[in-house]
């Protein structure tokens, strides 16, 4: 038998399927190893397209025998375009467990999916008692018996996909499994996915990625074994592989069971054949580049890695709409392509809109009658003399196009393509120094062969098939994740080591070869809260051993399919009262509903709003808003009134000396993400009303910032009372006690107080010498009972009137509009502006900083978060230093060697997203984020008294220097009272 060692690599996408055929051992060549290549329409049958592709290769080198082909790996877009299609015929309808107890019930599964595409997959839900907590112990031991009924409910309703999704599953598996073992008993033939096999940490994320994958499980099935049946029929005995979004291979078995990896293999394929097509110049090697694939109608541009990887996405990635987190590669998409429409009027424009796949008809080049990016690039090719290889822009009929357009005009295309350009790549740049460009694509012909903060533009050789050879030449990868509790006799060396063996024995049994394995990445990341406990994560990647993979002989069953081929045609029209990816509407018309007793009533805009201005108020602090917010939204979708109240018409509501009930989290963030909220703040209400005898009239949250910012309005509409436009801080801090009420009382302002966990664990503490040992009691107790519980206290209406921060909902609604409307005028580059014109103008806030995160430095130190990030200017060398204790506390900004603090708390500190304008927690801190820094003003009840300022300022954190206010607080404007009519 001939050795196996030639590589086939297929890109499936939605207009052209690109093929190669390569040799592994000759990648350092001057053809790269490229045998032959072939480009085509993608069919509808997938599989026969897929054949005449690879018989194409195998005609062009008719001295390969097919037994010398080692491997076929390919890559496919079909599986997301079907879930982005929203094509019922495609996805099933999904059945979720939940094992989670009383958790999460006020964020159920579907809650965050687009209309559309929930009432596609939207089929049953349960949550059932089980699931764990942080340190392994069980919430609940799982209820079999409530397992098994739902199962025969869903074998009822004839739904065939399942989700079994657990709290803390990634890292303890035991109640999903045994809950999946029952289900299979009811249902033999079932898809069931547990989510601890699709995703991490994240509870919401993850069971979202889950029921995408159960959805298109037998969709993807069936066009896996179309691959697989025309490689048979080929004749080629050789390991049909996919490929995933983090740019390494899977076997088909492994692909049929967990599609949704494979969603966003395209750019990654792109971006891993630049790195092999480059790999033998000098110029590459040890460094990132920027890879830009230009196609038809979109640029995608993505940093490749000197590992040969593409940078992966921050902790969230969006499928459809749809919130998850799995890694992606991490790419910026700009309307750009070759078939991009160029319309020439007093200012040229370039797309967004495109011919797409038309441009082969609608072209000027091909007699068509649409000016588009590949005809100018014709013009200006063949008619530039100092070009002199012109093989590039034969493309079409040239002399339609030459002399048609005027200099002027090709100047203002050219420099128009070299700006949007430009922009793409500067955001996805890590650094302000030059880096290499390389162009691949079909469309990569209209790119200018310089562009500015570029060290090298590189067109490489079959720069048009690059995803191809991409998906031809991979590799394999695995990753083990861990949440320990450290005993004092064990070694943390010692474990991540096992781990570190584990990774790789997963590895090789998925058929990388032992020696080849490298360590991808290794996480250790101490839990806050939590003690001695420390989350482990290794990641290994190796090459592939192609003999000991499985051939691809069709397994037992897979005739079933073959009749019916690959067929990847929309079979199904999705209503247009159903095609929603996100809420839509007008930001200027939007006007807040006020009714006739001077009650603010929340709308699902209004509670979007509060989302994005909570988390700017948080200063980097008070954990993520979304899950509150989808707690909220479901609450006004279900009908109960959300109300909010002026702290002046409080005394309406008020019975005898009035009392309101302040509410907020405290604890692990990271439990938070999996932990979601239960009952733990009616829990606590319950325990201090029975203990003091005091029924509240309204509510409000300890702290605006943050997701503690919607805790007052999720309480009020539980309980049916109004919550109060107030907060105690006017932003978040790291400690309870950091409040405007223990600034302005001499006596304990907290207790009665209670702790709940939200599964049958309340405390109550009755009395304290002060506020601070409240801190140390409740702080103590957290980690014994879950690290993520809920705080109550009960005030009096005179520390709403005199000791509270007024209208902060108020302020927090109006910086998420301020940020919608920014989007909205398409000018999110001068989003803080808006946000600085919400919160007062320019004498109150400011905008001090703009540029790029270039370090991150976290530490754990009594439960908090420590660290600090510097962010530098892209423009010069001036560098911000902004130190964090869960929130942020300071700037100093070192320019031309002298360094200077330009703001500190109280002022409100926030970190936001360049390209979103959203704010971003220290936990979101990333290298290479592009972010602009906020300055507000605090409320004067922080600066009125020298206790207030010891409280929150620079002392309480234990820094000697003064406080310099940014500007002039301003008190924001009640949403109320501007619109009540």
């Amino acid at each position: 038998m001939v050795n196996q060692k030639l590589l086939i690599g297929v890109d499936v996408g939605g207009t052209n399927t690109d093929s190669v055929l390569i040799n592994p051992l000759a990648l350092d060549t001057s053809n790269r190893g490229v045998l032959s290549w072939n480009k085509s329409a993608t069919t509808a049958d997938v599989s026969d397209g897929i054949q005449k592709a690879i018989r194409s290769l195998l005609t062009d080198c008719p001295e390969v025998a097919k037994n010398e082909i080692a491997s076929v790996t390919i890559g496919t877009t079909h599986f997301i375009n079907a879930v982005i299609e929203q094509d019922a015929a495609k996805l099933e309808k999904v059945a979720v467990l939940r094992l989670s107890t009383n958790y999460s019930k006020y964020a159920p599964p579907f809650s965050d999916f687009p209309g559309g595409l929930r009432s596609v997959m939207e089929g049953y839900t349960a949550i059932i008692k089980g699931g764990h907590r942080i340190d392994g112990t069980e919430v609940q031991p799982l209820d079999e018996r409530s397992v098994r009924e739902h199962a025969l409910k869903i074998r009822d309703l004839g739904i065939n996909s399942i989700v079994i999704n657990g709290q803390f599953a990634p890292m303890y598996h035991d109640h999903e499994q045994r809950a999946a073992e029952i289900v299979r008993s009811v249902l033999p033939k079932a898809n069931i996915v547990l989510s601890s096999t699709i995703s991490t940490i994240g509870f919401i994320e993850r069971e979202d990625a889950s029921i995408i994958n159960a959805s298109i499980m037998s969709f993807a099935r069936k066009i896996i074994l179309s691959f697989k049946n025309a490689i048979r029929h080929i004749g080629l005995e050789c390991p049909l592989l996919l490929t995933q979004n983090d740019g390494t291979v899977v076997s088909t078995a492994e692909a049929m069971k967990t599609p949704v990896k494979t969603f966003s293999s395209g750019a990654t394929n792109s971006m891993r054949g630049a790195a092999i097509l480059c790999a033998e110049e000098d110029w590459a090697k040890g460094q990132s580049i920027i890879v830009a694939d230009i196609g038809g109608t979109t640029t995608d541009v993505g940093l490749l890695l000197p590992s040969g990887f593409p940078r992966q996405s921050s902790a969230y990635s969006f499928i459809a709409g749809v919130r998850t987190n799995f890694s992606m590669p991490h790419v910026e998409s700009i309307g750009l392509g070759g078939g991009s429409i160029v319309k020439i009027a007093k200012d040229l424009t370039i797309g967004p809109e495109s011919t797409g796949a038309n441009l082969l008809t609608e072209g000027l080049v091909f007699g068509g009658k649409t000016t588009t990016a590949t005809d100018l690039t014709v013009a200006i090719g063949l008619e530039d003399e100092t070009i002199e290889d012109k093989s590039i822009f034969q493309v079409g009929d040239g002399q339609k196009v030459v002399g048609k357009f005027s200099e002027d005009v090709k100047q203002a295309f050219k420099q128009e393509v070299k700006e949007m350009l430009e922009n793409a790549i500067d955001r996805m740049k890590t650094s302000p120094e030059p880096i290499p460009v390389l162009l691949v694509g079909g469309g990569s012909m209209i790119a200018p062969q310089e562009l500015d903060g570029a060290s090298k533009v590189f067109r490489p050789p079959f720069f048009g098939v690059v995803n191809a050879i991409g998906a031809a030449v991979g590799k394999i990868s695995a990753t083990v994740q861990a949440i320990k509790r450290m005993e004092p006799s064990d070694d943390k060396d010692a474990l991540l080591e096992q781990l570190k063996l584990q990774a790789v024995e997963k590895a090789v049994a998925k058929g990388a070869i032992r020696d080849s394995l490298v360590y991808d990445d290794i996480v250790v990341n101490p839990i806050p809260y939590v003690p001695n406990t420390i989350e482990f994560m290794v990641k290994v990647i190796g090459e592939v051993d192609y003999q000991a993979m499985h051939y691809s002989v069709p397994d037992e069953g897979d005739s079933e399919f073959e009749e019916s081929g690959g067929s990847v045609a929309k079979h199904s029209e999705t209503s247009a009262n159903y095609i929603e990816h996100h809420l839509k509407f007008d930001v200027r018309a939007y006007r807040p509903f006020i009714n006739s007793e001077k009650e603010w009533i929340l709308s699902e805009i209004d509670c979007e709003f509060l989302r994005i201005g909570t988390y700017i108020l948080g200063c980097g602090g008070g954990g993520t808003p979304y899950h509150h917010y989808l707690a909220l939204r479901h609450m006004v979708r279900a009908g109960k009134p959300v109300k909010v109240i002026r702290a002046q018409d409080f005394p309406k509501y008020q019975k005898g000396d009035g009392a309101v009930v302040a509410v907020g989290y405290a604890g692990s963030p990271t439990v938070g993400l999996e932990q979601l909220s239960g009952d733990e703040m009616v829990h606590g209400y319950n325990l201090v009303k029975r203990f003091s005898n005091i029924t509240p009239q309204a509510s409000l949250p300890w702290e605006i910032g943050g997701g503690n910012g919607l805790t007052g309005l999720k309480i009020a509409a539980d309980l049916g009372i109004p919550c109060v436009d107030a907060d105690f801080m006017g932003r978040a801090y790291p400690l309870l006690w950091q409040m405007i009420p223990v600034c302005y009382s001499e006596q304990p302002c907290f207790p009665p107080c209670a702790l709940a966990d939200g599964n049958g664990t309340t405390m109550l503490l009755s009395e304290a010498a002060s506020d601070v040992i409240v801190e140390k009691v409740f702080r103590a107790a957290l980690s014994e009972i879950g690290a993520h519980c809920g705080m109550v206290s009960f005030m009096t209406a005179e520390d709403i009137s005199q000791r509270s921060i007024h209208n902060t909902t108020s302020l927090a609604w109006k910086i998420g509009r301020a940020v919608h409307t920014a989007r909205q005028n398409s000018e999110v580059q001068n989003c803080a502006e808006y946000i600085i014109e919400a919160c007062g103008g320019p004498e109150t806030a400011k905008k001090i900083f703009t540029g790029k995160i270039i370090r991150v430095d976290r530490r754990l130190f009594k439960g908090h978060v420590y660290g600090e990030i510097d962010v530098k200017d892209e423009n010069s060398d001036a560098v911000m230093t902004i130190p964090f204790k869960n929130e942020n506390i300071y700037c100093e900004l070192d320019e031309n060697g002298s360094k200077k603090i330009t703001a500190s708390v109280p002022d409100l500190i926030s970190v936001n997203d360049a390209e979103t304008g959203e704010a971003l927690g220290t936990q979101d801190y990333r290298y290479g984020l592009h972010v602009f820094v906020l300055v507000i003003s605090p409320s004067t009840r922080w600066t009125d008294t020298a206790e207030a300022l010891r409280t929150g300022g620079p002392s309480s954190f234990g820094y000697d220097f003064g406080y310099t206010p940014i500007g002039t607080y301003v008190k924001p404007h009640s949403v109320i009272e501007e619109y009540m009519s």
